[in-house]
């Protein structure tokens, strides 16, 4: 009897240091990672209420300037400074006269009334609003009209919400609080409920879990706008399990638990991110080398370094393993590599061609780590090697990160370095955002250099692009070029180099360095 006492007393005592340490740990996890959830649904919420109180202040400046202005209702002078403040503005699509329920000029050249119908609401500073009008030049797309004192502006409503969420489940609502309806600005998502609209004073703010989602809600201190954001409860899950791969296997240690431990190991030694560590612990990555042309002369003046990955024996493209090593911080590691065979190669460029550049790609973690400003000067600690000779790349994303980010580019850029922007075009870049930036070099994207000598609807984009590089006389660099006639095209409006299939695919660096003598060499011929 005493002995089958003491058995079932092991045996509970054996269960509850297993147990007890696990309910610990996941109701641990469960409690931060509510806390984690709450705080990136606040997040997203802040982020969505700056859009409007910027596009709300864009309109109030541009009210300001027009009533300064004191000019004759769409007359010529009118409509150039209308079209000035479209032009500086990152939210407002259009500037335009209302006269009754109908436009009557706009900064964008409209020569008849453009009938609005009647407001959908008045904001409690008398605004009204026209919320989803089909106006001629906006084509299918829908448009926000705000409307004071006889004059209009004209705001896609995708832009003041068009914040980075987590997954696609998130569901954003910008709307106007004093309406009784809670009538929406913009949305994104279809996961919002009518419950999760409450009142809350000015600048106010809540955040509480409900019917399975993690809710938001926040109302501007100075306009008539409110966010109100919402995550499926499900994410919080997601990150207990990964809080418990390590948590479980630890409490299941307390007992007699090795073979949990030993599978949770091979689970972590198997998953994609781990792998992508041992990669670059075992420099797996490797570089290969597009060349930069000068159209005029089709000469090699540079060349952009471009990571690769060989696992075992194939080759991993980036595009599979580049996201999965930005979402899980590993991109930074695979930084230093490409760094390290860049400062490795760049001496025997430049003992070739004094002048040659080689441009490297930073991710936005890249510019938030002190770490990166080590790496440029590594690479400029390189036999020869000069500051002209390396150029930063970084994408409108990373650019926009936020004050560190510009503080790392500004730091770059005071060692004699150039500064590019990335991918351009693909974001929603304006003038306006373009001039607080600091770089040297704009890049257009693939994508619109594409569409060169098309008919499709992005076709003309390429040109506004190169308008305003050349008005904020910055460089250009056109990717992707792959025809003949791309090159013309962009030669004859200015854009002095390229790179593209049509001049040379990535390389190899003993390639490159082959074809790099035999381009001197011949040079020289040339000359003599």
């Amino acid at each position: 009897m005493q002995r089958s006492t003491g058995v079932v007393i092991a045996v509970v005592v054996g269960t509850a240091a297993i147990v007890i340490p696990i309910w610990l740990s996941i109701r641990l996890a469960w409690t931060e990672s509510l806390a984690g959830e709450e705080a990136r649904v606040r997040y997203n919420v802040r982020d969505v209420l700056r859009r409007s109180d910027e596009t709300r202040d864009q309109v109030g400046q541009g009210l300001r300037e027009l009533k300064k202005a004191n000019l004759p209702p769409c007359s010529p002078g009118e409509v150039d400074v209308m079209r000035r403040i479209d032009l500086d503005s990152s939210y407002i699509q259009a500037v335009g006269r209302i006269e009754g329920e109908s436009l009557i000029c706009t900064s964008l050249g409209t020569t008849g009334p453009i009938p609005l119908g009647p407001a959908t609401l008045t904001t409690d500073r008398g605004v009204a609003a026209r919320l989803n009008v089909k106006i001629p030049m906006a084509g299918d797309q829908p448009m926000d009209i705000f409307s004071t004192d006889g004059y209009a502006f004209v705001v896609h409503p995708g832009l003041p919400i068009d914040t980075a969420t987590e997954g696609p489940d998130i569901s954003i609502s910008l709307f106007v609080p004093s309406s009784p309806a809670h009538t929406p600005l913009g949305v994104k998502g279809s996961g919002l409920r009518r419950e999760w609209f409450r009142d809350v004073p000015k600048g106010g703010e809540t955040t509480f879990v409900d019917q399975g989602y993690v809710v938001c809600l926040e109302r501007s201190a100075r306009g008539d706008q409110a966010v109100l954001a919402a995550a499926p409860v499900a994410y919080v899950y997601r990150r207990v399990a990964q809080f418990a791969v390590i948590l479980v296997p630890l409490g299941l240690i307390c007992g007699l638990a090795l073979a949990w431990a030993v599978l949770y190991v091979t689970r972590r030694s198997l998953s994609m991110p781990s792998v992508l560590r041992a990669g670059a612990r075992r420099r797996e990555f490797f570089v290969e080398y597009q060349p930069i042309v000068e159209l005029g002369s089709r000469r090699w003046i540079g060349a952009e370094a471009l990571v690769r990955w060989r696992r075992g024996g194939s080759i991993i493209r980036p595009d599979l393993f580049i996201p999965i090593a930005e979402e899980n911080g590993i991109i930074s590691l695979i930084t230093r590599c490409v760094a390290e065979i860049v400062a490795t190669d760049l001496p025997g460029f430049v003992s070739i061609d004094p002048d040659f550049k080689v441009a490297i790609n930073l991710s936005a973690d890249d510019l938030r780590s002190d770490d990166t400003l080590a790496v440029a000067n590594e690479i400029l600690g390189g036999e020869g090697v000069r500051p002209a000779n390396l150029e930063i790349e970084a994408t409108e994303r990373g650019f926009l990160q936020g004050s560190e980010a510009r503080d790392i580019l500004a730091r770059i850029r005071s060692m004699g370095v150039s500064v590019a922007i990335d991918d351009f075009g693909t974001g929603y870049s304006s003038l306006a955002c373009l001039q607080t930036l600091c770089l040297d070099t704009l890049k257009i994207d693939k994508a619109f250099v594409e569409t060169i000598g098309t008919d499709g609807a992005t076709s003309q984009v390429v040109l506004h692009i190169i308008e305003m590089a050349h008005s904020l006389k910055l460089e250009m660099v056109a990717e992707g070029v792959e025809k003949e006639e791309q090159a013309r095209f962009l030669e004859k409006r200015g854009v002095r180099y390229a790179q593209g299939w049509l001049f040379a695919r990535p390389m190899s660096i003993s390639a490159i360095r082959e074809a790099l003598v035999a381009r001197s060499a011949e040079d020289r011929k040339v000359s003599v």
